[in-house]
Formats: C-alpha cells, structure tokens, sequence
C-alpha cells in the first residue's frame, strides 16, 4: 500500500507542475488501452509515465516500456518494436507483475516466478487516430510454466472527451492443463485544456479458470486505475 501510496503522489506532483506549464508541453498519448498493447509505438523521444505504462520511444520504431501496475501485453518490462506503422508491432521482455490493485490477478499472479514473454499486436479495424479500434493481441509466456493466449482490446471514441475501452482476455497454461479468461471495461478521459494527460477507469473481472479448476481459480473484481502523462520531449 505505501509503493501505491508514493505512485500517487509522485504523479499528483507531476500534474501540478504540468499544468503551470501547460502551454510549453507538446502531447503525447499512451500506446496501451487497459492490459492491452496498441499496435504502434510512439514517434522518438516521446516519453509516457503512468501506472501501467511508463515509456520511452527509441529511433528506429523501437519503445521500451515499464509497467508497474500489472502488465501490458502480459509483459511488464521489456521492449516494443513497430514492424508495420500503426498496423502491427511485437514486444517482449519480462512477464510478471509487481503490484495488481484488489484481489485476484491479470496475467501472471504476484507470487508466481517472473516469466519471459512475448506478444504480437495487430490492428484489426482502425488504426492510430480512429474513433474505433480493435486490436489482437496473441501472446505466449514460458519458464517454469509455458503458456500461450489472445486478447482482444476494443477503443471507441464517440466524443474528442472520452472513450469507452473493453477487453477480452486468454490464456491457456499448458503446464498446469487449465484454460483462463478476464475481461474489463471502463472509460478514458481526455482533458481538452490538457492533451498530454490522460485518465482510466474501469472494473476489471480477474483472471479465472474455465471448468473443472473454477473453484480454485474464481474471478473477482477489481477496479482499474491509470493516471497518464505523455509529451514529446523533442
């Protein structure tokens, strides 16, 4: 809770001072919708520090990313590289998580061993700038347990104001034999006078197992929290 607590007032530090500089900041936007990965980077230089997203775009379409709060694309430190502008991009790195708010998990539990994973994110309608999206996102882990799954991370934008996000999650560890899912759903605001922040909310309905494994494995709900700054540093 102390971790969470600081995250908080860093960030509530770092919007007080934008906002006195507002006019100076060139804006950014995050290259995540909730747990999924958009498929694009950022142009070079840009920088993103949120809860669940903090990262900084290379040349060469290349990102590297941190998430602190769970994980983006099942992947909570590692690189994201742009094969195809704003149609399709890969990532990689570390898959783990560090800190999930409420009970329950979103891709590899807390107590669990760090894993290394890998995702694939491509547009399936839409791209960057559309009013609608519709990612996947095929991913697979492997360690001490190897497992493999797809996401599905939908964007609609009916006002320049807010969006309304929703994801489908799955994965099945092929380890363990037991076949999970997770859903969520929630908002994104976008502040008019304020482009290069942004802000979640939603209720995420946790990882859990299909069939035989259900009472060991329940969903629960969680709420969904992401406060995001992003400018262009160059």
């Amino acid at each position: 809770m102390n971790k969470i607590l600081k995250s908080v007032l860093i960030f509530t530090s770092l919007v007080s001072v934008s906002f006195g500089q507002a006019s100076t900041i060139r804006a950014s936007a995050p290259t995540h919708l909730f747990y999924t990965p958009t498929p694009y980077v950022n142009s070079p230089f840009d920088l993103v520090i949120g809860f669940h997203e903090i990262s900084f775009a290379l040349p060469a379409h290349l990102q590297i990313q941190l998430s602190l709060f769970d994980n983006i694309g099942r992947v909570n430190f590692g690189v994201k590289y742009g094969l195809i502008p704003d149609r399709l991009a890969i990532g990689g790195g570390m898959a783990w998580n560090f800190i999930h708010l409420g009970r329950g998990s979103h891709g590899i539990p807390t107590d669990a061993d760090p894993r290394i994973g890998m995702f694939l994110t491509y547009g399936l309608v839409g791209s960057k700038n559309s009013t609608f999206q519709l990612n996947g996102t095929p991913h697979f882990q492997f360690s001490d347990h190897f497992s493999i799954g797809a996401d599905l991370g939908l964007l609609a934008s009916p006002h320049p104001v807010w969006s309304i996000i929703w994801e489908l999650g799955t994965s099945a560890d092929l380890s363990d034999g037991i076949f999970y899912m997770n859903t969520d759903a929630g908002i994104r605001i976008h502040p008019p006078k304020a482009k290069f922040l942004t802000f979640d909310f939603g209720i995420d309905l946790t990882e859990f197992a299909l069939g035989k494994h259900f009472d060991s494995h329940k969903p629960h709900v969680s709420p969904y929290i992401d406060f995001i700054f992003a400018m262009k540093t160059k």
